[in-house]
């Protein structure tokens, strides 16, 4: 257990183990499982209802994701984090800030300047990544000439990479709104073309009607006094049924 935290702990660690089940197949497997267990659910003499964790085979229980952390804390990389943590300022980090700090609220200034903040965040995070393609090409010189005076140059490059990453993480509530909109106009796209779909539908059927009526009206006029239409108010509702049945089937094709 030391020996994978400490793996974990490391810069570049390696994948977890478990990354090697991840296959085609076992997802095929998992699927069906769950497919069965949904059959399972809709019969009411079933005694089971959902397929249990501990009864899949150890290979398909790491492809069911677990359950959100209920008090808010995660591991990563070995170390715990809590995804209601605000971002801490590069101050309250010990670190040197290269970029004004952004208004405090939107109330202490005229309406906009929370926008012309994040006009600003762009404009210092493309300096910033001249600045360090600048540093790094200087410390290539100065490696180039004497290698031992690389220290000042390196920390140069670390606190513009701290600084940018910084600025890049104030654009994540940003990021997770943008998300959550794509996502809701997907979903709205999807109704309203569910909606066309049905007024279509409805305009079918009542042409069929229509077509139904004036073909009815033709029948009982019929030539030489003949009524091929079925007399019966019974008949002509079940003409009336099939006849709908067979719009919907060359509609919906099932």
């Amino acid at each position: 257990m030391e020996e994978e935290e400490g793996q974990l702990s490391t810069t570049f660690p390696q994948p977890p183990p478990f990354y090697k089940h991840f296959t085609t197949q076992n997802l095929e497997r998992l699927k069906e499982l769950q497919d069965d267990a949904s059959e399972t659910k809709d019969d009411p003499e079933a005694t089971s209802a959902s397929p249990n964790l501990l009864d899949l085979p150890p290979e398909l229980r790491y492809l069911i994701p677990p359950q959100p952390p209920a008090d808010g804390k995660y591991r990563a990389f070995g170390i715990e984090k809590n995804v209601n943590e605000p971002l801490l300022s590069l101050k309250d980090m010990g670190q040197e800030q290269l970029y004004p700090s952004s208004p405090a609220s939107p109330a202490e200034g005229a309406e906009g300047v929370q926008s012309d903040w994040t006009l600003d965040r762009a404009f210092y995070l493309k300096n910033m990544a001249r600045s360090i393609l600048l540093n790094f090409l200087e410390l290539v010189g100065v490696l180039s000439i004497n290698a031992t005076q690389f220290g000042e140059k390196i920390d140069h490059l670390k606190t513009l990479f701290v600084n940018s990453h910084h600025l890049i993480n104030e654009y994540r509530p940003h990021q997770a709104r943008e998300t959550l909109i794509l996502m809701m106009e997907d979903q709205l796209e999807k109704k309203k073309a569910e909606v066309e779909g049905i007024k279509r539908m409805k305009q079918k059927i009542d042409d069929t009607l229509a077509g139904l009526g004036k073909s009815a009206l033709d029948e009982d006029d019929g030539i030489g006094g003949q009524k091929a239409r079925p007399s019966s108010p019974d008949e002509r509702r079940k003409e009336e049924q099939r006849l709908m049945w067979h719009v919907l089937y060359e509609e919906l094709g099932s």
